[in-house]
């Protein structure tokens, strides 16, 4: 049997991403210690290069390796000054929003190989990428648990279970933090209620800032709002089979791929989101509606325009002859269900890939000028000692100054245009 190498995103007692490519590649795979993960990176002091070197002198003869986050490019490059000869595949998840970000990338275009593949959620994504010289193919490998959202008949347990009351619900799905937006969804959500007096707000977390929802919370108290912490896997699927809509306001930089909205509609659950990133693509489908970006005269960054997601949810809400449920969840399972998305990496089985070409553009995202010299060291050295430097000779913490300035600049760039009258999406039978 094949062994594939795996180093994951950040410590973990059990890495669940290799357990999927096992079962359903059928490969062996072997997992680095994940201590050592590089996706944290400064202000955290880096590992040394010795204790790396360590890590990974026990993946140099497998014929590949798979490595999570923007810390997987130091990987890849510390792997192939090791003297490691396959192929590496390495899933970001993220965007390219820091310099150390965008450094890890231009020092693994030092050491990369033509068999290399790399995977992003989005288009917009992919783009920002192939700005850094990386050309990388658009897809989510691991999609979502088909195995779990789906329609579920026995859904409405969950309300029981968690004292939503009868009426509409309307649910948010992810982090509970400031990039995600949700004072402006909140703030929408309570005029719809206006228009819905029995509708129900939702909002379940498994990652709460407690600082940054106090007010929320404190002012919200005994209102149509509900708020739901750290939901077990059943009872969340649950909810986007019970929910009406599910709505997201978030302009994040962070993620690339629209997995809340995904799995809604995998659960027959209408899904309302910005005109922005990953979203734009995974809510190309049946129950999927987009909301136009503003883009904030003061701070130059976008929002989700808050009188067109009013509007979008009305017309979810209101609509006289809506898709079936049956018909979004089966749209959407056969798009992100990870019973077909995980063929993307059916390669590592095969031992062989091919070279990729480029399929997007390339995006506009200018960088900071304090960064172009260091940039230039590390393309200009030879890559060992590029290496060495990135590790001991750069300051991060300086360069790091101007990380704000450039995550602006990636917001701007996910914003996706409205479609043109004559392009077609799928449409309900």
């Amino acid at each position: 049997m094949l062994t594939v190498g795996y180093f994951p995103y950040g410590p973990t007692a059990r890495c669940v991403e290799a357990a999927w490519l096992s079962e359903h590649l059928s490969v062996a795979v072997q997992v680095a210690d994940s201590s050592a993960s590089l996706n944290d990176g400064p202000p955290q002091p880096l590992p040394t290069l010795g204790r790396l070197g360590h890590v990974v002198r026990d993946f140099l003869d497998v014929p590949a390796v798979v490595a999570e986050g923007p810390g997987g490019f130091l990987w890849g490059a510390i792997l192939r000054a090791h003297g490691f000869a396959g192929a590496l595949t390495v899933l970001p998840y993220l965007n390219p929003r820091r310099w150390y970000d965008v450094a890890a990338t231009a020092l693994y275009r030092r050491f990369a190989g033509r068999g290399d593949r790399i995977f992003l959620g989005s288009r917009p994504s992919a783009a920002l990428y192939r700005a850094r010289g990386i050309d990388a193919s658009v897809g989510e490998p691991y999609g979502i648990d088909d195995r779990l959202f789906g329609i579920r008949p026995d859904a409405a347990r969950v309300r029981r279970e968690l004292r939503i009351p009868p009426g509409r619900v309307m649910l948010f799905v992810g982090r509970a933090q400031p990039d995600k937006d949700l004072y402006r969804l909140l703030r929408v959500s309570l005029k719809a209620r206006l228009l819905f007096s029995d509708l129900q707000v939702v909002i379940a977390s498994h990652v709460v800032d407690d600082t940054y929802m106090a007010t929320a919370r404190e002012q919200l108290q005994g209102s149509c709002v509900h708020f739901v912490v750290d939901p077990s896997p059943e009872q969340l699927a649950d909810l986007y089979n019970v929910a009406d809509v599910f709505v997201t306001a978030s302009t994040s930089h962070f993620e690339t791929f629209g997995r809340a909205p995904a799995e809604a509609l995998a659960c027959g659950c209408s899904a309302i989101a910005p005109r922005y990133d990953g979203f734009a693509e995974v809510l190309a489908q049946p129950g999927g509606t987009l909301v136009d970006v503003e883009i904030d005269d003061r701070t130059g960054t976008p929002h989700a325009d808050e009188e067109h997601l009013l509007r979008a949810i009305y017309d979810v809400l209101s609509a006289r002859d809506p898709c079936s449920r049956r018909e979004i969840a089966e749209i959407a399972r056969r798009r992100f269900g990870r019973s077909a998305t995980i063929d993307l990496l059916r390669y590592l089985a095969e031992g062989a890939t091919d070279e990729v070409r480029p399929t997007v553009a390339v995006a506009e995202a200018e960088l900071p000028a304090q960064w172009r010299q260091p940039l230039a060291q590390i393309a200009g050295r030879e890559p060992l000692d590029a290496l060495s430097w990135f590790w001991d000779g750069c300051d991060h913490a300086s360069l790091g100054a101007y990380d704000d300035a450039f995550a602006a600049q990636v917001r701007r760039s996910l914003c996706v245009p409205a479609p043109a009258a004559n392009e077609v999406t799928l449409a309900c039978r």
